[in-house]
């Protein structure tokens, strides 16, 4: 069913499959697991993850990205570009995905003791 080193799979798709998921990962597979077309977990053998050194970050290989969202279009009916422009759209739809400005912090002198709001203070609505 899957040919790629990694597979991408929805949640619904791993929840249905989890007993064929679990074996595939105890076969060495590394299986991606995505809601809304953003990844949120990689299903891994436990000695992968316990082997790798603490503090590292995954490989950035981008070959095996490539591979991945091939996987992901050929599964989806799409091509390589269509499959792109489908992640990028729900990207920019999704107002959950626009980081928040920074917080500014205010140095207030006073000359006596008072009480403010956060948002006298700082003016963020209390963020």
């Amino acid at each position: 069913m899957y040919n790629s080193p990694m597979a991408v799979m929805t949640i619904s798709e791993a929840r249905v499959a989890l007993p064929e998921v679990l074996t595939r990962v105890e076969a060495g597979e590394e299986i991606t697991i995505t809601r809304h077309g953003s990844p949120i977990a990689v299903v891994v053998r436990p000695d992968i993850v316990w082997s790798r050194p603490a503090g590292a970050a995954p490989s950035d290989d981008t070959q095996e990205l490539v591979t991945i969202l091939r996987e992901r279009a050929r599964r989806n009916g799409r091509s390589l570009q269509q499959e792109l422009r489908v992640i990028l759209a729900a990207a920019e739809n999704d107002p959950g995905r626009d980081p928040l400005p920074p917080i500014r912090l205010t140095t207030v002198r006073t000359a006596g003791t008072s009480v403010w709001s956060r948002e006298e203070i700082y003016g963020d609505e209390g963020r």
